[in-house]
């Protein structure tokens, strides 16, 4: 095992995944969910398991994806059973998956992608299932405000929630990235510390070495008075791929990237072609992180090279630190509490409805009393004229 940080290698048919995963729960409850979580996606992930039928094409690809965070949701709610102590914990995920020339993403919860590249700036390109973006969706708030809005830590979607199975969503289509892209994965610890320009900047001036890169950005956000943990996972596109705004020309093209998680010694791995840079990195690079131990902000990683017959698998693990979160149980009884307060609303009009209908049946008695009634003279004559 040999401690790193940076790491540039070639792509291989498989590609390489990132993955962040954000815990939460008390008594190192998070701590739990989100490591189980990192294990799963990466047991999930193993090169004997990515078959030519799973990369084949965009569903099977996306379906494996989402199938990766629901095992880690299983296996969250399995272990949370089996160990009281850790009932409650949660965790967030977002995965990314670089495999020939594109990019995909699926996620659960507020753990955040980004894609940034010095003509294009920078694009957040998973969505927050949280309180806060449903109001952005329906229009109540903008993105501006949502930034500063009160009620940022509740969260709609997460693995482990008992009400219901996890439901991960992936981008509409993949992406394909360009030389000098920079693939962003962060916690909410970096996100809602900094504005996304914010994060722009930083990318701008370290985005050539991206071990100064993330400890800027994890200064940034422990400058800004974050109170949460801070994870940022980092990608490059070094050579390979087409020029920004230029479609990428398939089965021409290699992937040669650099990862990045804090400080270390820069390893080339694989072997570079001059011209036309072939596919020579036959497994998976991984790149995961999981919260452990207290409020820290350097981030260690380690890396491990093991031999799946003819396919290397590059695997990285990151220590931080523990979350905190609203629990989903607050969640659900922010749901409950809405429900009650909607059953009252209907329950009052209702009631309004029915004082209205008796105020109209009130009126029409009045007033066919009236054409009923005669006046006093009517009644002494008889109601006739001499």
């Amino acid at each position: 095992m040999k401690w790193v940080n940076d790491l540039e290698c070639d792509l291989g048919n498989k590609g390489a995944l990132l993955v962040v995963a954000d815990g939460m729960g008390g008594m190192n409850a998070g701590e739990v969910a989100s490591e189980i979580a990192i294990n799963t996606v990466r047991e999930f992930f193993s090169p004997n398991k990515i078959t030519p039928e799973v990369i084949g094409n965009k569903l099977g690809i996306e379906t494996f994806m989402k199938k990766a965070i629901q095992e880690a949701d299983a296996n969250i709610k399995r272990a949370a059973r089996e160990h009281p102590e850790h009932k409650g914990m949660g965790t967030t995920i977002v995965i990314a998956w670089l495999l020939e020339g594109k990019l995909y993403v699926a996620w659960c919860g507020d753990s955040r992608a980004y894609i940034f590249n010095t003509k294009n700036g920078i694009r957040q390109i998973s969505k927050d299932h949280s309180y806060v973006q449903t109001l952005v969706d329906k229009g109540k708030i903008s993105h501006e405000d949502a930034f500063d809005y009160p009620d940022s830590n509740i969260i709609t979607r997460c693995l482990s929630d008992s009400s219901q199975k996890a439901r991960p969503d992936t981008i509409p289509n993949p992406i394909d990235v360009c030389n000098g892209d920079i693939i962003l994965l962060c916690t909410d610890g970096l996100s809602g510390m900094i504005r996304d320009h914010e994060i722009e900047q930083i990318l701008v001036e370290q985005g050539d070495n991206l071990t100064e890169c993330s400890n800027k950005l994890i200064e940034a956000a422990c400058d800004a008075a974050g109170e949460d943990n801070v994870t940022v996972a980092l990608c490059k596109i070094l050579s390979g791929a087409a020029e920004p705004k230029r479609a990428i020309r398939k089965n021409k093209l290699s992937n040669t990237i650099s990862f990045s998680k804090k400080e270390g010694l820069k390893i080339p791995r694989g072997l570079l072609i001059k011209g036309l840079i072939a596919l020579l990195l036959l497994g998976v690079a991984f790149f995961g992180g999981f919260y452990k131990g207290k409020r820290q902000r350097n981030v260690d990683t380690s890396v491990t090279d093991s031999i799946h017959s003819d396919s290397s698998y590059v695997s990285i693990s990151v220590d931080s630190l523990q979350v905190y979160k609203s629990h989903a149980q607050e969640l659900q009884n922010l749901r409950n509490e809405i429900s009650f307060k909607n059953d009252t609303i209907h329950t009052l009009s209702d009631k309004v409805k029915e004082l209205q209908k008796d105020t109209t049946n009130y009126r029409s008695k009045i007033a066919e009393y009236q054409r009923n009634s005669k006046s006093p003279t009517d009644s002494l004559t008889g109601g006739g004229k001499k």
